[in-house]
């Protein structure tokens, strides 16, 4: 008895000895990471997932230490780990509803650039960290480390050779809830959250479509496709096809305002006077108060562009531009071969969101960014709307170039943190400790005043030109949505969005104006049909990209991360989330997915459906909504 308690003790000893140092370093961080997470964010994990994530963790950690030679590298490596993935997916929860996932490795660069100095010491610094720590510290020598090296490359690897059947097991053994990636978070917790959706992100990538499978596509949508330009000429009569004019060709100004939109709701509800400039709301009140549907919330403004540009939904966190694609017979690259100059203009570094090689592979010959413009009327880090507006028609009237020009214009002021100047003083009181609303407010006061100057500019002195102008995303208000609350405007996670709620997400204002014949009333847009109301407008009637994917009969239907939003035949919301084929949403499931698999197709894979337009051509003007 004696002697079996001694060999027991040694043999607890021995695995000890082992597993001490990785427990208790993983077990320390985990707790304080949790501690953090729970008090500073609001995000709690179940206590019991929690507990096997941590085991879990545990293991994975004792592989790395097994191949690890110094023990202060090995803890700080976990350490950085554990921060970034529990407490900053918290951080990310807190502010945009959501945690770290295997998309946001596309966003890494734009992220550190709009954070600045603070980007580099929370993103980029720890994530140049954890390189050197795992290579520099790395242990080759001893069948231990061998052996565990193996290991933690077999395992991937092995998950990867089964993928499919690997993640419908994880699935089902520890859950999925794809519309709502916070409550999976909570009840997986960091480690396991990141291993499933990495996963996910490999099991489900799908190769090019071949030929036989493009035209299927394109022959499904085309079915469920209806001649809609009789709903949109009874909202508004002045929406009539018009013939292109060779002789006398329109310009087209667009205009991304970033976050515009009217924070009204959130303010005080005693308020009298009007926050946006009253010239503003007189024209919006002329469309019938049009709004666009963007397909992000809070950030992410390329997306919005690569829609209203090349005419496919967006449906992924991770920026298009971003990931790369073919070139693309898109809006500008079309407009120029109808005779058009296209320049876009943008009074940013040329690389952010990789505009630079971007816009050029869709047809932009010209790309003003920020060394192109005198950098004269700053709001701290931003240059105004009224000198960007102003600079731009000066460099369009100097130039001896006299072709119709697509004049395509993203701003920047009111950019998150919504800075201010002396200049701009506040015209809503501004909360110490939760500045963002009165910051933000201040901001969309003055930008829609610019908006309104140049809007007027454009109409005297360009007056038959075709003119459009959106917010691109919701603002971001604070952690846990901020003062998106205030009036009951948000609710919940995403998850526990009504379809009204999640509409209002991605809502903002849309203002057309069709040169002479005036403000078009256009009700409710996604932003990826803007694409067609171009061609439609200058009645440019030619095979086109965007018109191989009309949505299917009397719906609108804006695809976002994890759901689809939709608006029916009676004008009301409805969500279809992943999985769910009741009713309407089957349809609008099998119309995303032959969609998507016609983007793969042109702008990743072998571009069949470009030679397939003139067999799949819808009349643009019949896809207007």
């Amino acid at each position: 008895m004696t002697r079996s308690r001694k060999d027991w003790r040694q043999v607890w000893q021995h695995h000890w000895q082992r597993w001490r140092i990785p427990a208790t370093v993983v077990g320390s961080c985990y707790a304080l990471a949790y501690a953090v997470s729970a008090l500073g964010f609001g995000v709690i994990v179940e206590p019991l997932r929690a507990l096997i994530d941590l085991i879990f963790l545990t293991l994975i950690a004792r592989l790395v230490f097994s191949i690890s030679r110094k023990v202060w590298a090995f803890a700080a490596l976990m350490a950085l780990l554990i921060g970034a993935f529990f407490i900053g997916s918290s951080a990310k929860i807190a502010l945009l509803g959501r945690p770290v996932m295997p998309d946001d490795i596309y966003s890494v660069v734009a992220l550190v650039r709009i954070m600045g100095w603070l980007g580099w010491v929370v993103v980029a610094l720890p994530l140049m960290l954890m390189a050197g720590l795992l290579l520099g510290n790395l242990k080759l020598q001893g069948r231990a480390a061998k052996a565990s090296l193996a290991t933690l490359v077999a395992l991937p690897l092995g998950f990867g050779a089964f993928g499919e059947t690997a993640l419908r097991g994880a699935d089902i053994a520890i859950g999925n809830h794809p519309w709502d990636q916070r409550e999976n978070f909570t009840m997986r917790g960091p480690a396991l959250h990141i291993l499933q959706e990495t996963l996910r992100a490999y099991a489900t990538r799908k190769p090019a479509p071949d030929e036989a499978q493009v035209a299927a596509a394109l022959d499904r949508i085309n079915a469920r496709s209806g001649g809609d330009l009789a709903a949109a000429r009874h909202r508004d009569p002045a929406v009539q096809p018009v013939a292109f004019d060779a002789a006398k060709p329109r310009n087209v100004h667009i205009i991304l305002l970033e976050s515009f939109w009217d924070p009204t709701p959130l303010l005080a509800q005693d308020r009298s006077e009007p926050l946006l400039d009253p010239r503003f709301y007189k024209l919006w009140d002329e469309t019938g108060r049009s709004t666009a549907m963007s397909p992000t919330f809070s950030g992410g403004t390329a997306n919005a562009e690569f829609e209203v540009l090349c005419g496919f939904p967006v449906d992924s966190w991770a920026v298009k531009f971003e990931q790369g694609f073919n070139t693309a017979p898109c809006l500008p690259a079309l407009l120029q071969g109808q005779g058009y100059r296209t320049v876009a203009s943008h009074p940013n570094a040329p690389g952010f969101w990789n505009r630079i090689n971007a816009y050029r592979r869709i047809g932009f010959e010209t790309f003003w960014s920020k060394a192109d413009f005198t950098l004269d009327e700053m709001i701290v880090w931003m240059l105004s709307d009224r000198s960007l507006y102003r600079q731009i028609a000066a460099k369009l009237k100097a130039d001896a170039d006299r072709r119709p020009v697509l004049d395509f214009i993203v701003t920047l002021y009111g950019h998150w943190t919504y800075d201010m100047v002396p200049e701009r003083p506040a015209v809503v009181p501004i909360d110490p400790e939760r500045t963002e609303l009165g910051q933000f407010a201040t901001a969309m006061h003055y930008k829609s005043i610019e908006l309104m100057d140049e809007i007027e500019r454009l109409r005297r002195d360009d007056p038959t030109s075709l003119i459009i102008a959106f917010g691109d995303h919701l603002p971001n208000l604070g952690y846990n949505w901020g003062e998106y609350k205030n009036n009951g405007f948000f609710a919940g996670g995403w998850g526990d969005f009504s379809p009204a709620m999640y509409a209002r997400s991605r809502t903002t204002p849309l203002i057309v104006i069709d040169g002479e014949r005036g403000p078009l009333k256009l009700g409710t847009q996604p932003l990826y049909r803007l694409n067609q109301l171009v061609l439609d407008r200058l009645g440019v009637d030619l095979p086109n990209i965007g018109a191989l994917v009309p949505p299917p009969e009397d719906l609108v239907i804006r695809p976002v991360p994890d759901t689809v939003i939709g608006y029916d035949a009676a004008g009301q919301p409805f969500l279809c989330n992943p999985g769910v084929t009741a009713g309407t949403c089957g349809g609008v499931q099998s119309w995303l997915e032959d969609v998507k698999l016609v983007a793969r197709d042109i702008f990743d894979g072998d571009g069949h459906a470009l030679g397939l337009i003139e067999r799949h051509r819808h009349p643009v003007t019949a896809t207007l909504k």
